[in-house]
């Protein structure tokens, strides 16, 4: 089953990055992506997604605030975070806001993401 993800991160190199090393991993998930919150927040009502990519350092939000926010947003849906940073703090806190995983951007990150929200048995 395919899963429909919106990625929001505001460096084009990072989103073209992560979604090759998504094709790469053979993730069956369909990535669509915006640059701000604003964008993500306008597009999830209509876009029916299974799960938000979320980069804490963009135009219209920052850290664990814009997190924060995104819960609101999504409501029952997993929010990865995406990093460039190596932030154990923010990790944990992160997570224990609600996030389904912290995740450093990189050429792991693909396989950490699919990890995270679809878990093998």
């Amino acid at each position: 089953m395919v899963k429909r993800v919106l990625l929001v991160e505001d460096h084009d190199p990072d989103a073209l990055l992560l979604m090759e090393l998504l094709e790469l991993a053979a993730a069956p998930w369909e990535v669509k992506h915006v640059k701000t919150f604003r964008e993500a927040a306008l597009r999830w009502p209509e876009g029916q997604f299974d799960a938000l990519l979320l980069d804490l350092d963009i135009p219209d939000g920052f850290g664990l605030e814009l997190l924060a926010r995104a819960l609101q947003v999504v409501q029952d849906v997993p929010v990865l975070v995406l990093s460039g940073l190596i932030n154990p703090e923010v990790a944990v806190r992160a997570v224990q806001l609600g996030a389904r995983g912290y995740v450093l951007k990189g050429f792991g990150a693909a396989e950490q993401l699919v990890e995270l929200l679809d878990p093998s048995p």
